[in-house]
């Protein structure tokens, strides 16, 4: 046997450590005494160490196995005696700590205890301090006896624990498993219960000892007549029982059971005994019962269900399928039988079906999927299949419970989303085209009209020319006006007004949009305020925030004939909230037509509106830029005290200072530039030639893009000013041949002059390559300075 084989049958005595018990103790101490020596021991042998299980003559415990003499035992033969007559004469001891040290061991006798698989596991050993010869055969048989007696001593504790070990495991499982066991000895019908069965009955050991007729009583009358009748065929030989019963408790309580009997032959065919198991059902016949119940439920749902309810294997084939298949795709459940789930879905769609079987077996718990069908009559039906893995009780898929729902009318609903989005978007496409060519076509004769007359009106002219160009020119301002309105609140509704958050100084954008109105102001004797605490730089869209305050403070002096606006400005530093409100006092508005305002088209007083001009779309901006900024706006007014107009936006503080302004390049530096106007339209052309030349700059002018091009590849000019919407090649696409080729104007600076350039596009034009844009239509100041700032600037790309 080998070293594995033998700790292992060591192991399973768990003898290392225990007691030795009095039977081991006597057996050492007989030993010595027969054996004539001072010292016997008990030795079991580990992988490293030889522990010592009985001793007698010496205190010791343990030693090293490379110290042991019974070590050496273990090389001989099953039972076998090893003797030595004079350690200090054997080459394998001379040098040994027991031989050399204080136990002084001289001779040696141990007989091997060897188990009932053959194992050596140690020895039963004699030691004397002087050397003897060997003892005679009897003697040695006697230890060899003495051997055998210890290792009988370690099988049977080893027996008894076993035995231990196994009733607790069967009153365990008993407890577990709620079966016990009894036995009836019939020859005096002494009968035993396991712990079990007297909890079954409601009893405990203390308090009842069984018989035989006495447990017959537990059972009424017509099932006490059956058990007997089972236990009588069982003991004649039948073969063995089984059956389900009621017992009535100790305490009263009504059980359902079932006892399972089988009888003990003895050699000459009678029977002794019978045992069998005994189990109480009620629990479980209840919960059949309420299953039985629930399935009939589920049974009778899954056959009237809208949605089809199946049971599908793991491989595609069907335990159960609900009649509403006949209503989905015209097959009964009983013609579906036998066929996978493939057969019945759009071949397109069943690798994605297979592959979701495939997921579901290595574990996957639940899927949806919306796939083809293919109905009885050839047409395609469209499902919606939710899918639900089953597992067993060891955790493995089992199958799917899958529910399959009509989605026909959905899909269709859609597709025609699909279509109708894909035509929203193209009509939205269209509305953007038709806005901005309505800004280029609506401003670009306003820049004439509104340019011309500026120049005309700086002219000597009789006063009643002054007058009529006068006229013409506020006429063209007010019509530009109701331009940008209907523009601006256009863009508002195709959702094309982009905000962008840049740090700012509110209180300096304030006061010089307060500013503005001084003229307007002044004319009717208004006082105008600017009531703001101080505040950081704020992030937040200020060309957005400056187009409401426009129009709030416009409109307040535009409706106040006496008092004052103020204009007030708080930042809350805890919300990182800007909160902006004009105050005026004016007439008022009632109370029952507050409502009406923020609304597009709508006036409180179209009288007083027609008096004072607008387009009753000024609020309804203010309200989307104020909403498409994360904010809201409001209002209150008290009739013949005045109102309150007010907006609050997100403006959380900026982590750097806001860059201080440019100082642009005076007007009278612009003498002596060359500049390139690119324009299809000649009044825009010779409109921005009179604004220039008037400064003393050379200007040369250009018909579309495609003459830009040419005249950037042969002059080198200081500044171009360029179109963006030119028949053949636009301002775009002229900018990048501009850039693109080899002419003197590669890095020229190049002025976007554009309709839309007050419409948030300036920092996409500057990415574009553009290093600044001129808004149609534009003042002469504005143009200049425009063409001044663009030889400071390095913001373009090469």
């Amino acid at each position: 046997m080998d070293e594995a084989q033998r700790l292992a049958t060591l192991r399973s005595l768990r003898a290392i450590g225990a007691p030795p018990g009095p039977a081991i103790e006597g057996a050492v101490r007989l030993a010595a005494h027969l054996m004539d020596c001072p010292i016997g021991l008990v030795t079991l042998i580990e992988d490293e160490i030889q522990w010592v299980k009985a001793v007698c003559g010496v205190d010791v415990c343990s030693m090293p196995r490379k110290d042991s003499f019974c070590v050496h035992a273990l090389e001989l033969p099953a039972h076998a005696v090893m003797v030595v007559e004079d350690a200090t004469q054997d080459p394998r001891f001379v040098d040994n700590p027991n031989v050399t040290g204080s136990m002084n061991v001289r001779f040696y006798a141990g007989a091997l205890l060897t188990a009932s698989d053959g194992a050596s596991l140690g020895a039963l050993c004699v030691i004397d301090t002087k050397p003897r010869p060997r003892p005679n055969e009897t003697l040695l048989d006697r230890l060899r006896d003495l051997a055998r007696l210890v290792v009988g001593e370690l099988e049977r504790a080893r027996a008894d624990r076993l035995q231990r070990e196994n009733q607790h495991m069967l009153a365990m499982v008993e407890g577990l498993s709620g079966v016990g066991h009894w036995r009836v000895d019939m020859m005096d019908q002494k009968v035993v219960w396991s712990d079990e069965v007297y909890a079954i009955h409601g009893l405990t050991r203390e308090t009842y000892s069984p018989t035989f007729e006495s447990a017959l009583n537990f059972y009424p009358e017509a099932d006490r007549a059956i058990l007997s009748q089972h236990c009588e065929r069982t003991m004649a030989g039948e073969g063995a029982f089984s059956v389900e019963l009621s017992i009535t408790r100790a305490d009263g309580v009504k059980r359902r059971v079932v006892a399972k009997g089988a009888a003990e032959l003895s050699l000459d065919g009678r029977s002794p005994a019978m045992f069998g198991v005994f189990q109480d059902v009620t629990d479980q016949r209840e919960a059949m019962a309420v299953m039985e119940r629930s399935r009939g439920r589920y049974k009778l749902l899954a056959d009237h269900a809208a949605d089809v309810i199946a049971r599908v294997q793991l491989d595609g084939s069907s335990n159960y399928i609900s009649p509403a298949i006949e209503r989905l795709l015209g097959w009964t459940p009983t013609e579906m039988a036998g066929r996978s789930a493939a057969a019945f879905v759009h071949p397109e769609d069943r690798a994605q079906l297979d592959e979701t079987f495939a997921e579901m077996g290595r574990g996957l718990d639940s899927a949806t999927l919306e796939h083809r069908l293919l109905h009885r009559d050839g047409r395609e039906v469209w499902g919606e299949t939710r899918m639900q893995l089953i597992r067993d009780d060891a955790g493995r898929p089992v199958e799917t419970v899958v529910v399959i729902r009509d989605i026909s009318r959905r899909k269709s609903l859609e597709t025609q989303l699909q279509l109708a989005r894909a035509e929203a978007e193209a009509a939205a496409t269209v509305k953007s085209e038709f806005l901005a060519n309505m800004s280029h076509e609506l401003r670009t004769p306003l820049t004439s009209i509104i340019g011309f007359t500026g120049l005309a009106l700086e002219q000597d002219l009789p006063d009643a020319a002054r007058s009529y160009i006068g006229r013409v020119d506020n006429a063209g301002r007010a019509l530009l006006c109701t331009v940008n309105d209907i523009l601006d609140f256009s863009k508002l509704e195709a959702g094309q007004v982009v905000i962008r958050p840049q740090p700012m100084d509110v209180v300096a954008l304030s006061a010089a949009t307060l500013e503005l109105f001084t003229p307007q102001a002044g004319a009717k004797d208004l006082a105008l305020t600017l009531d703001a605490d101080p505040a950081p730089p704020v992030v937040a869209d200020a060309d957005r925030l400056r187009q409401i305050m426009l129009n709030l403070v416009g409109n307040a002096v535009k409706f106040t004939a006496t008092g004052e606006v103020r204009l007030e400005v708080r930042w809350s530093p805890e919300s990182e909230r800007l909160r902006v409100a004009v105050h005026d006092t004016g007439a008022g508005i009632p109370a029952d037509k507050l409502d009406r305002l923020f609304r597009r088209f709508s006036q409180v007083d179209g009288a007083q509106n027609k008096a004072v001009g607008g387009t009753g779309l000024g609020l309804a901006i203010c309200k989307g830029l104020a909403e498409a900024m994360g904010g809201a706006i409001g209002a209150e007014s008290v009739e013949g005290q005045g109102s309150v107009f007010w907006f609050d936006i997100p403006a959380p503080r900026a982590e750097r200072e806001v860059a201080p302004a440019t100082t642009p390049m005076a007007a009278a530096e612009v003498g002596g530039l060359k500049v390139l106007i690119a324009d299809d339209h000649p009044a825009n052309r010779e409109l921005a030639r009179a604004f220039l030349s008037g400064m003393g700059v050379e200007v040369e002018d250009a018909v579309d893009g495609l003459a830009a091009v040419e005249c950037a590849g042969r002059t080198t000019y200081d500044v171009i000013l360029m179109d963006m919407r030119m028949p053949g090649l636009g301002g775009r696409e002229a900018l990048k041949a501009i850039r693109e080729g080899a002419g003197p104007n590669r890095l020229t600076p190049i002025l976007a002059y554009t309709a839309d350039a007050g419409e948030g596009l300036e920092a996409d034009l500057r990415a574009e390559g553009f290093c600044g844009a001129v808004s149609k239509p534009v003042a002469a100041e504005a143009l200049i300075r425009a063409v001044a700032e663009a030889l400071q600037t390095k913001d373009f790309t090469a």
